[in-house]
């Protein structure tokens, strides 16, 4: 009855759709005009919403895109993304990693489901007991979608980790570019202090693509002099009454 039953449906879905038949679905298609009352139209309005950064829509309720958009900004910034690419990167671990913490939600929501159903099943004085069989019940007969559930956590957290792989390297690679541009700036600015150059506090120093500020550079330095200091005067015993060796610059910087 079951193979008929198929049968049949596979013989419907194939046949041939009349000219009568579409030009009623047309019709009818016309008819259809969205929500009409404002109190549908606004919650139509909210139903989908429009990544920024990506430009893609995502439907939720309210609820939802608010804590899914604190979820992103949080992760997001703890990953530090600079460029596209990087953004785009950071983007689509902060969703997969959503996405994780969804199933893994369906899957506890599964498993309270079952307790629900199957509580008055059990006839025990122990709560654990009852936990225990009620979960055991429902991954009987829920057991296919758990495991499917299962290989999707998988597949995303592979995709997870891909894509924060690709994402470190991009970033490794632009430290370290960002670094040696920073070391020639903060040289060139030290030769124009040696040299009694006054130099704008604002004044922007490009390396290599990188755009530095005087100012902050010259706050770095003055940092690694101190430190240099300290290290010096700790070799001899914090003894200050001996000179210091290490030359400090005058970064004289005009407002």
């Amino acid at each position: 009855m079951t193979t008929k039953s198929a049968a049949t449906s596979s013989s419907t879905s194939t046949t041939p759709t009349s000219e009568a038949q579409i030009r009623a679905n047309q019709t009818n298609a016309q008819k259809s005009t969205g929500p009409r009352t404002e109190e549908g139209k606004a919650r139509a309005a909210m139903n989908a919403r429009r990544h920024g950064l990506t430009g893609q829509f995502y439907v939720m309720d309210e609820a939802d895109r608010i804590a899914y958009e604190a979820f992103e900004y949080g992760l997001l910034r703890a990953m530090r993304p600079v460029g596209e690419y990087e953004q785009q990167l950071a983007i689509s671990i902060s969703q997969d990693q959503w996405r994780l913490n969804r199933a893994r939600g369906i899957e506890f929501n599964t498993l309270g489901i079952g307790h629900h159903k199957h509580a008055d099943d059990i006839d025990t004085d122990s709560a654990e007991v009852e936990v225990a069989v009620t979960s055991a019940k429902t991954w009987l007969q829920n057991d296919r979608a758990i495991a499917n559930l299962a290989l999707y956590e998988t597949r995303v957290h592979r995709m997870i980790t891909k894509n924060k792989k690709d994402l470190d390297a991009l970033q490794a690679t632009r430290n370290a570019e960002e670094a040696a541009a920073r070391e020639i700036a903060e040289l060139l600015l030290a030769r124009a202090a040696a040299k009694g150059e006054k130099l704008e506090t604002n004044q922007r120093i490009e390396i290599n693509g990188f755009v530095f500020i005087a100012c902050e550079l010259a706050g770095t330095l003055r940092q690694k002099q101190l430190v240099e200091e300290a290290r010096y005067y700790k070799s001899i015993g914090w003894n200050f009454s001996k000179p210091c060796p290490i030359k400090r610059l005058n970064l004289p910087l005009a407002a």
